[in-house]
């Protein structure tokens, strides 16, 4: 898990690699190195990272999934709890709310780092096919 003082390479907004005007890779540090790590293990199954197999939000698993109650219920806890882990997030400041549109599940969480005075927006949509983070409505 990245912490406070990581760096990282930049991801784009598709959380693909991106190149510098020079041809190196743009990097990323301390809460904005922090935020990308986040939002890509809200995109990552457990399972997948070959040195942490606890690592990942698992949000796949509710592809074409019924949205019932118990369904919105273990993902809000599995979301709070990924993000519980980290010891710069304030635990008071997470929130999580689930709406349907379109019959797709949009994620809404934010969260605050103890170093910041404003929160953090993630979104993440759960579709019939897919799981991918959408910029702030």
């Amino acid at each position: 898990m990245t912490g406070l003082h990581d760096t990282d390479i930049r991801l784009s907004d598709h959380w693909q690699l991106t190149q510098a005007a020079d041809g190196d890779a743009p990097l990323c540090s301390e809460l904005d190195c922090l935020y990308q790590n986040i939002v890509l293990e809200a995109l990552t199954q457990p399972g997948d990272l070959f040195y942490d197999a606890e690592w990942g939000w698992g949000l796949y698993e509710f592809i074409q999934s019924e949205f019932d109650e118990l369904t919105r219920l273990e993902i809000t806890q599995r979301v709070r709890s990924k993000l519980g882990l980290r010891e710069v997030i304030l635990p008071e400041s997470i929130a999580v709310t689930l709406d349907l549109q379109n019959d797709n599940l949009i994620v809404r969480t934010s969260f605050q780092f103890a170093e910041e005075n404003e929160p953090r927006q993630l979104n993440i949509v759960v579709d019939s096919v897919s799981v991918e983070v959408v910029s702030n409505d």
